[in-house]
């Protein structure tokens, strides 16, 4: 400490003035500045510093008091502000009508998320507290949100076009009757849930869309169908990488919901379905042409056991509407297209199961098929041709699908598989509403005038000719007689009834002729078979969805 002073005597003031700056840069509090004041009277004792300047260095300090009491008076001021705003939005919420606490409803955008007891009424007020602080404060990045029914339930922030959650889904509940030219009754008659799904869509920044959907029906159906994300790069091109369905045929890519019979043809069970991978697509010129190309695992959905081959399955799908936006109304809806698809593969990945509309499987392939003789494969290919065309009440379209395995091998031949169905559907809307296709496929039907506010919602009527062909190699080196059929013919006539634009009835008639006798039951007590070379089945179907 001698030290200290003498060099503070010696040294001028440029010790003191250090000594200054390390308590007092800041601001000092009552503690450090008694501890100045008695340090600068010790140093004046000594010496150091003279009267003046001592007398100085007090009034520099009595003012940084004053400044420091003023910020402390304020900020007491803004707390007590806080705490009353607090004590108001308490109030508030206590006071608002149990019905209208957190929902937004049409046309009303509400400030604050009111929630129903005083306890959460509370931790509203303090979280709204705590935003008007980071306001303050400058460092808040909150995003305002906004709940609204808009054929789905959304969360959608304020601001436009920034985030998006729509919440859907879909139920189908069917009852299916079934007769065959049999004495035998196979007892197959019965309720089913055919599909039970959860939907979740939306968008980030209005450049990033997203869809994950879940399918619950059936004790081994629990699985995720589609989980993707869809980026818009320029105009022309648009990528979308995850599982979803590979764009291949106009039924196939057609949603569920919206195909007007109990189930799509035959040559469904011929084309890719679902697949995980990366694609590339768009819809150019207004909607003339719409387009989709990708490479996928090729072996089904993210769960599926597949073949061992790592080669990509390419597959693509083009549509071209010659007339749309060219003021010719006859022609507006008519659209051609064609798809594509092509994947080395392996034995485990010969796997083909067709069935009829009353899902009864009457074509079944795979590498195990009598007594596993398929020992290799080279490639697998599937193309197909589509033509559509909506005027007025009435919707065309129909389709040819072939799929092919090129070189099977056997222990003791080599031959092509090659399956092939064709179709041809009409929907003719008996109360006036306009079938339409957008995209490629076929878009949803909207009545007029739903039931109970003011008509009686919309009524079709759709008629559908699909005839499936096995091929005599394949029923002669793979399928077993009785098993599989060679030949199926099916009839449909469907009559739809849409009650408003999210709950339809369905009722289906189907007859497909097999052409030869088809295993349909058989008693596993007594070991009788029922074979049958029809099969007729009506299926009502209850629908909702959003």
């Amino acid at each position: 400490m001698k030290y200290f002073f003498e060099k503070l005597h010696s040294g001028g003031l440029a010790a003191l003035f250090l000594l200054l700056l390390f308590f007092g840069s800041n601001g000092v509090c009552a503690a450090e500045s008694q501890a100045l004041q008695q340090l600068l009277d010790l140093l004046r004792q000594n010496g150091a510093i003279s009267d003046e300047q001592a007398g100085k260095i007090k009034a520099t300090l009595a003012k940084d008091r004053k400044a420091l009491a003023d910020r402390e008076k304020a900020l007491a001021q803004r707390e007590k502000g806080l705490v009353q705003r607090e004590q108001a939005l308490k109030e508030k919420v206590r006071a608002q009508p149990p019905g209208q606490m957190g929902i937004a409803h049409e046309g009303k955008k509400p400030s604050v998320l009111s929630l129903p007891d005083e306890k959460m009424g509370l931790k509203t007020a303090k979280v709204e507290t705590e935003k008007t602080v980071q306001k303050v404060l400058g460092k808040t990045n909150d995003i305002p949100l906004e709940a609204v029914f808009d054929d789905g339930f959304y969360l959608r922030s304020r601001e436009k076009d920034l985030f998006e959650l729509r919440i859907g889904g879909l139920l189908q509940v069917d009852y299916r009757y079934f007769n065959y030219d049999s004495d035998a009754d196979p007892d197959k008659n019965r309720f089913d849930i055919r599909r039970s799904r959860l939907l979740l869509t939306g968008h980030l920044y209005n450049r990033f869309f997203y869809k994950f959907q879940y399918e619950f029906q059936g004790a081994g159906g629990r699985r995720l169908l589609d989980a993707y994300v869809d980026t818009a790069v320029l105009p022309f091109i648009s990528f979308r990488v995850g599982q979803f369905k590979e764009p291949f045929s106009l039924e196939q890519y057609t949603s569920d919901k919206n195909i007007p019979f109990s189930e799509r043809a035959m040559g469904f069970f011929l084309t890719p379905r679902r697949d995980v991978g990366l694609m590339a697509h768009a819809s150019l010129w207004k909607d003339r042409i719409y387009y989709g190309v990708g490479i996928f695992n090729g072996d089904g959905v993210d769960d599926t056991v597949g073949g061992d081959s790592d080669s990509p399955e390419l597959t693509g799908r083009v549509v071209y509407a010659p007339f749309r936006s060219m003021g010719i109304p006859l022609w507006h809806g008519l659209q051609i297209g064609g798809s594509y698809s092509y994947a080395k593969v392996d034995r485990n990945n010969v796997k083909v199961d067709v069935r009829t509309s009353g899902l009864t499987p009457f074509f079944d392939v795979n590498s195990a098929a009598k007594f596993n003789i398929i020992r290799d494969v080279d490639a697998r290919t599937r193309y197909g041709a589509e033509l559509a065309w909506a005027y007025g009440p009435l919707l065309l379209w129909g389709e040819y699908i072939n799929l092919q395995f090129t070189d099977v091998k056997t222990s003791d031949a080599q031959f092509d598989i090659n399956l092939e169905d064709h179709y041809g559907s009409l929907l003719w809307m008996i109360t006036g509403e306009t079938p339409t296709l957008k995209q490629g496929v076929i878009q949803p039907i909207r009545p007029l005038r739903s039931l109970w506010q003011g008509g009686w919602g919309a009524v079709g009527l759709a008629f559908r000719y699909d005839h499936f062909d096995g091929g005599d190699t394949t029923y002669e080196y793979l399928v077993e007689p009785g098993i599989s059929v060679r030949e199926a013919t099916a009839y449909t006539i469907a009559v739809n009834w849409y009650l408003n634009p999210y709950v339809r009835l369905l009722l289906d008639a189907t007859r497909t002729n097999f052409d030869r006798p088809l295993l349909i039951d058989k008693d596993s007590l007594t070991g009788e078979a029922i074979y049958s070379d029809r099969e007729d089945v009506v299926t009502g179907r209850f629908q909702l969805q959003f």
